[in-house]
């Protein structure tokens, strides 16, 4: 029942800043950064989806150290860019696939979080276009969506004053990275 309350929450809050955005009164998203520890984050949401990895038989890697330092983040929009991020990978990867999730301390001001898959891949030309609001890849047009999932991840990441980018090999799969600042006192 918390949970079911708990993502209400974060989908009411998730679809006004949508709302807001599409009126052109602020562009920005509204975020309610606190000290935060991604790898914990990341934990609790790879439970959430323990049984759809099942339903598809899913090598599911992690690489989530213990000692990490926190982040300085919103937590209900980072929820949801990651929750966006594995349903994609779920969503893209054959039964029997693998989905990995990890984290790497990249600088002393940078944490990068990284979810990769063995999809179809996404066309070179395409990487770049995948993260504008409203685009979608060909292949996808018959599947459910709005196209705004790839789009709010990278403004909520760009609000964090991080950065989104994607690597991917047509007939390999898509790794999905993004940073985000350390926490500082």
């Amino acid at each position: 029942y918390n949970q079911a309350k708990k993502q209400f929450r974060i989908m009411e809050r998730m679809i006004g800043d949508i709302l807001q955005a599409a009126k052109g009164q602020n562009s920005e998203l509204q975020i309610q950064p606190h000290k935060l520890y991604l790898n914990v984050l990341c934990e609790n949401i790879l439970k959430q989806f323990t049984s759809q990895f099942l339903s598809k038989s899913f090598l599911v890697k992690k690489d989530l150290p213990q000692d990490l330092p926190a982040i300085y983040a919103d937590e209900e929009l980072i929820n949801q860019v990651l929750v966006n991020l594995l349903e994609n990978a779920i969503k893209y990867t054959p039964e029997g696939g693998t989905i990995s999730i990890s984290i790497l301390h990249r600088t002393a001001q940078k944490i990068q979080l990284s979810v990769c898959d063995t999809g179809p891949g996404i066309p070179p030309e395409q990487q770049e276009l995948i993260f504008q609001r409203n685009f979608r890849l060909k292949r996808d047009r018959a599947k459910e969506g709005y196209g705004i999932g790839l789009s709010l991840c990278s403004q909520v990441i760009r609000a964090h004053y991080g950065q989104i980018w994607v690597n991917s090999n047509l007939g390999e799969g898509s790794c999905f990275h993004f940073t985000l600042p350390v926490y500082r006192l």
